[in-house]
Formats: C-alpha cells, sequence, structure tokens
C-alpha cells in the first residue's frame, strides 16, 4: 500500500490520523483507528466553484474487524489567489457553524416531536475543521443511498419541483416552531450565522460582477423580447442599488428562518426509484442565513424552473410549500396561522420574490454551462486578492434557449408585479 494512502494530510493538513481515528470511533459508536484511504471517483465540473471537492472512501479497523465509510471531503481552495478572491474561509466558516451549531440544535428540538415526517434531508457530517487556511468539510457520501443530482442543463420538472419545496418546508417549519416555543434558544443558535454575501461590506467585493450579470440579463430580454415593457422593466430592475435591496431582504429578521441561502439544482440531491424521484437531501450551507423563508423559495423556483413550468404549477408550488409547511409547525405544537399565516406567506411572496429573481441572475449562466465549458478555477496564479469577475467572466448568454432560460425568469416577475 503507497505511504501516501496511510494518511490525507495532503487534501488537508488538518485531518491528522488523531483527528480521524476520532471521528471514525465517533462515526461507529466503538474505538476505532485509521488505517488508509482511497480517491474513489471524480466530483462534476463546474458544480463546485468555492472548494476543491473529492469523493473518497476511509478504512479504519475496530477491535481487528475492517470499517469503512465513503465521503464527500471539500477542502479550501489550495490556489492562494483563488482562495482570497474567493473568500472561501468566511463561507467554510459559515457552513461549518451551520453543521456543527446550528443543525444539531434544531435536530435536538425536532427529537421531543412526533412528526409524521421529521426533516432528515440533509447528508451527515464525518468531519468538520477550520483554522481560515486548511478548512475541511467531510459528509457522508448518499450517492450510495442512491441519491444524484438532475443534469444541471436541463432543469428539473413539477415531480422534482414538489419534492425540493418539500423538503425547504420541512427545514424551514423547524425554525418557525423552535422560535415560537423556544425564542432565546432559536435567537442564540441564529446569531452564530454570518451573512456572507449581501452585506454593504461585500459591495466593492461583488460590485463589477453583479453589473456584469445586469448586463446579460438586459441582453437575454432585449434580444428575446425586444421592444417590449420587459426591456423597460430589467433595465429598471437591473442596476447596482439594487444591492441595497437584497441586503434589506437579508436583514429583515420579522418571520426569518434558519434558511439555505443557496438553493439552485446542484445543491439538492434526489433519490430515485424506477427513474423517479422520491426523496431529496440538501447540501452545501455555505450561504446559509437567518431570513425570510422566501427567499430560498423565490430562488429556488427562479432557479430550477422554466416558464412552462411555472405557467402550468407556480401556484401549485406556493400551495406545495405552505401545505407542508403548516403540517409540520402543527405537528410540532405550533399553530401556522398564528406564527405563519397565509396571508403573511403570500405578501412575503409579493414582497421578496424580487430577490429570487436578483440571485437567479447568477445561478442561471451556470446552470445552462456546459461541463466542458465550466470556467478553470485554478488559471489565476500569485498570492493576491483579484476582482471575482476575473474567474467567472460572465458575458452575454450564446444561445436563445439559454437566452430564454434567463429572459422569461424577468417575464414571469414582471407579470406578477413583483417588479
Amino acid at each position: 500500500m503507497a505511504s501516501e494512502n496511510k494518511t490525507l494530510t495532503q487534501l488537508s493538513v488538518l485531518l491528522t490520523n488523531e483527528e480521524l481515528n476520532n471521528a471514525l470511533t465517533k462515526w461507529f459508536r466503538e474505538p476505532t483507528e485509521f488505517t488508509h484511504w482511497e480517491h474513489v471517483g471524480e466530483m462534476g465540473k463546474g458544480d463546485s466553484y468555492l472548494s476543491d471537492v473529492y469523493r473518497i472512501k476511509i478504512h479504519g479497523n475496530s477491535d481487528g474487524n475492517s470499517r469503512h465509510v465513503q465521503l464527500i471531503v471539500k477542502t479550501i481552495p489550495k490556489n492562494i489567489c483563488r482562495r482570497l478572491t474567493f473568500r472561501s474561509h468566511d463561507f467554510f466558516i459559515n457552513e461549518i457553524n451551520f453543521y456543527l451549531n446550528v443543525l444539531p440544535v434544531l435536530l435536538k428540538f425536532q427529537s421531543d416531536k412526533q412528526l409524521t415526517e421529521p426533516y432528515e434531508n440533509y447528508t451527515n457530517v464525518f468531519l468538520a475543521l477550520t483554522d481560515g487556511i486548511h478548512d475541511v468539510i467531510c459528509l457522508e457520501d448518499v450517492s450510495l443511498q442512491n441519491y444524484g443530482n438532475p443534469i444541471r442543463q436541463e432543469g428539473i420538472d413539477y415531480e422534482h419541483c414538489q419534492l425540493t419545496v418539500k423538503v425547504l418546508a420541512k427545514f424551514h417549519a423547524l425554525s418557525f416552531a423552535m422560535r415560537d416555543q423556544k425564542p432565546e434558544e432559536f435567537a442564540k443558535m441564529s446569531n452564530v450565522l454570518t451573512e456572507v454575501y449581501y452585506d454593504p461590506k461585500y459591495w466593492d467585493w461583488y460590485e463589477k460582477f453583479w453589473k456584469r450579470l445586469c448586463s446579460t440579463a438586459i441582453d437575454a430580454v432585449e434580444r428575446e423580447y425586444p421592444n417590449t415593457n420587459y426591456v423597460d422593466k430589467i433595465k429598471e430592475f437591473a442596476i447596482p442599488e439594487r444591492y441595497q435591496d437584497m441586503i434589506k431582504a437579508v436583514q429583515d429578521k420579522t418571520n426569518s428562518v434558519i434558511s439555505h441561502g443557496d438553493c439552485w439544482t446542484v445543491n439538492f440531491l434526489y433519490k430515485y426509484e424506477n427513474k423517479q424521484p422520491v426523496d431529496a437531501k440538501m447540501i452545501d450551507f455555505q450561504l446559509t442565513r437567518c431570513a425570510s423563508p422566501v427567499l430560498d423559495l423565490s430562488f429556488a423556483i427562479y432557479a430550477c424552473t422554466d416558464l412552462n413550468l411555472r405557467a402550468k404549477h407556480y401556484d401549485d408550488l406556493l400551495k406545495d410549500y405552505y401545505e407542508v409547511l403548516s403540517k409540520q409547525i402543527s405537528e410540532m405544537g405550533s399553530d401556522p396561522n398564528k406564527v405563519y399565516p397565509w396571508s403573511t406567506f403570500m405578501e412575503e411572496v409579493k414582497k421578496y420574490s424580487y430577490f429570487g429573481l436578483a440571485f437567479s441572475f447568477e445561478s442561471t449562466p451556470f446552470i445552462i454551462l456546459a461541463p466542458e465549458d465550466a470556467f478553470k478555477m485554478d488559471h489565476v496564479t500569485g498570492d493576491d486578492k483579484r476582482n471575482i469577475e476575473e474567474f467567472w467572466p460572465v458575458t452575454p448568454i450564446k444561445t436563445k434557449a439559454g437566452r430564454l432560460r434567463e429572459a422569461n425568469n424577468i417575464v414571469h416577475c414582471v407579470d406578477k408585479g413583483f417588479i
């Protein structure tokens, strides 16, 4: 056996054998000693920008018995320029805080309840460590349980969307019930999370990139819906000042829940039986925040659906979401008509759907990106921080189908009176 397979420090110096021994012992609930590891597969190109991702298998020995666990390992980029440019540590520490200090509190609260369908739509964390330079998160590889991504470029159908909003509703319901029943504990838990995207201090970091995204959105509407009010509306909406509205949205704690923050296609894994989706799990909590649930829901809708699906099922998806949300809240002992009535939910849908649209300006160009066209994250060298637009050189969308995917999000928002 190659000696390099007896240590994982080449992925992160924090992954010492001692840490692995402790993690294996906790995982298998009996003393287990790390023996070796192996690389077992590649990750999708273009599906991860804030981290380097590996699929590996870790082996151990427990009283003479062989043990192993297959993991997805996310490490902070070794490329210093990339790490600094993307502020990777900010995102890693936020996700690590979620897995170590937020999710366990929510699950403990849930464990005292008698739920028909408890929230179990997450991947178990094996180990998470941070020092700002070698941050690492190791998660159970649920592909072994038949969970996987749909094809990013194709979008998802109504069945996938139903599962997506159901999972979001189950997740959000935990916050509504806990905030109602244990407000001080909820507030303390929420405070460990940090806003990593929409904050005045990040405008210099995001400004040039945001302006590129706006230009791409305007171009898509001008080319696919020329000489219409949609062109006027997108030019009014896609402006630098919109970033301030995004800041206000994430700062509104009136009906706030622990939200995922980044609900696009690649951050949901679906379980299939006979080629049909039957369950889903959420991954990548790097942008998790405490905010209105509509920020998650609106982004999921605009990032994951097309115009035809929304024309047929938009109202259904809102009802699907709220039906599950209210059921979960009720089963946990709170009154949904008091903590988050349907009327309040619909008011926030109207108030905050622009958020999902604006964030989709960023996701859509990447969703339609072919794997072979994925941006090369390590092509910029050096030890200095750059502007993120150098890594993400977003340009006008080349294909008609891609432009329509972008423009039709705007059309829907305009037709609904959201912008």
